[in-house]
């Protein structure tokens, strides 16, 4: 594909190579950088903060969003493309008791080891990231800013070798379970887990 729809742009298709997305088709790497200064005389841009080995070629620079940033994110000073300005996340992610419980428990079985474990504050430390990545709304583009009804499909990601069952309306999300996920080796693609598509309750998104 040339073009592809970032999960932020509402909708709309962009050039591949100008997004962050990790199937590419060739094995450049993606590196955050601070751009010092642009010499337009030249036509050179001066950067720093690089992880990269000296005399690493940089072929093109990306546009940048504003989670990455490593503190307070100043629109004043920093400039985004349009289709990654807009905000909607979810302003609240709420666990049941059912699903609180059901995260210690998987902490205690070390299914989210080494990141999150007992021994390191592991279920604080998931719970947060989980109410990060669940803010951002990670349903299909079509799908997000719809308002649900209490009936309506649940919806399930992977967190390392758990899978965590959500439901969405417009101001909240409800993570009412957490499970163990179950895998097999036709469930990898590339080294990434996939839901069983055998599942029948399994979100097609």
């Amino acid at each position: 594909k040339t073009k592809i729809r970032p999960p932020r742009a509402g909708g709309i298709k962009v050039g591949q190579l100008a997004t962050r997305s990790p199937h590419r088709p060739n094995a450049l790497g993606l590196s955050l950088i601070t751009v010092d200064r642009i010499d337009k005389s030249n036509k050179r841009f001066h950067i720093s903060a690089v992880d990269l080995v000296n005399g690493t070629p940089v072929y093109d620079i990306k546009p940048y969003v504003p989670w990455d940033f490593p503190g307070k994110f100043d629109a004043s000073v920093l400039r985004v493309p349009n289709w990654v300005r807009q905000d909607d996340s979810v302003s609240n992610v709420v666990f049941t008791t059912k699903a609180e419980s059901d995260m210690r428990r998987m902490i205690s079985q070390n299914l989210l080891a080494p990141l999150y474990t007992s021994k390191n504050d592991g279920y604080e430390g998931a719970l947060q990231t989980l109410k990060q990545v669940l803010a951002q709304d990670p349903r299909a583009s079509r799908e997000r800013g719809k308002k649900m009804l209490a009936d309506s499909p649940a919806y399930k990601i992977i967190f390392c070798e758990i899978q965590v069952n959500f439901r969405v309306n417009k101001e909240e999300v409800n993570v009412f379970q957490v499970e163990q996920a179950h895998f097999r080796d036709e469930d990898f693609v590339d080294g990434i887990p996939l839901l069983n598509s055998n599942d029948k309750d399994a979100n097609n998104d």
